[in-house]
């Protein structure tokens, strides 16, 4: 079956799920673009509802394709107009897919964590949820008013790093009983602590907000300490992603990461 048509009730899902953040928790769905999120989704053991591919993929897409149906996501050949319409993407790469939002749970004994406060670009979230799974971070927590960690823009920053591990956006309440016996590291513009100084050794969550006015929430009274990079005199500030990797970096260091 071919879909010829952005009007077809199943591009229009598409279309709706990377647009609007209330669909995609509506259908408790996102969309994944591109072959090699799509086998992230594979070694992850994700369940697949559905693919969208365009006509003549390479070899390796016609098997990432095949792979996927055999795990039971069923598979559409659509037009050149339609991956356009649905695609997020300038250059839609011509596979994308419907999956559903993954149920991963934090480990009972977590001690590692990362916090988002009050990041609203996209991009910057992307790329610190990317940085936290490699780092060796057990669990993302957001707080609402950051932006949608499943917003296609976020989800093509992370690399991937949905598929692997817990991203959660929880109410102050409810984050603040899953933080208790944990360290928080609030993460500065130049106050408080140099990062290095820390001993990341212990059961930590890191605090990151947004570039320009930082978290969005008093910390104090959890007994946070904050935390910053000493940069150059001339320099007024870091960008989110890299202030937050860069201290996530030096905690997985300390824990004797490679």
């Amino acid at each position: 079956m071919t879909i010829s048509s952005p009007s077809n009730p199943r591009a229009k899902q598409v279309r709706a799920l990377q647009a609007s953040r209330r669909a995609r928790y509506q259908h408790g769905a996102f969309v994944v673009e591109g072959s090699r999120l799509l086998r992230e989704a594979l070694e992850a053991d994700a369940r697949v509802e559905w693919v969208f591919f365009t006509g003549g993929p390479g070899r390796r897409e016609q098997a990432l394709v095949r792979q996927l149906a055999r795990r039971g996501a069923e598979s559409f050949e659509v037009t050149q107009e339609v991956m356009r319409a649905c695609s997020d993407t300038q250059t839609p790469p011509g596979l994308l897919a419907v999956v559903p939002i993954p149920d991963k749970s934090p480990p009972a004994a977590m001690d590692f964590a990362l916090v988002i406060d009050g990041v609203r670009n996209p991009g910057n979230l992307g790329g610190l949820i990317r940085s936290a799974l490699a780092a060796g971070v057990q669990a993302t927590f957001l707080l609402p008013g950051s932006v949608d960690p499943f917003n296609p823009k976020v989800v093509r920053g992370a690399m991937g790093a949905h598929f692997h591990m817990p991203i959660l956006t929880l109410p102050w309440e409810q984050l603040s009983d899953r933080l208790r016996g944990l360290e928080i590291w609030v993460a500065t513009a130049q106050r408080g602590r140099a990062y290095t100084s820390l001993d990341g050794r212990r059961p930590l969550a890191v605090v990151t907000g947004g570039e320009a006015s930082g978290p969005e929430h008093d910390w104090e009274h959890l007994g946070a300490r904050n935390v910053y990079i000493p940069t150059h005199p001339r320099t007024e500030s870091l960008n989110a992603t890299i202030a937050g990797s860069v201290i996530l970096f030096e905690i997985a260091r300390q824990r004797g990461a490679p």
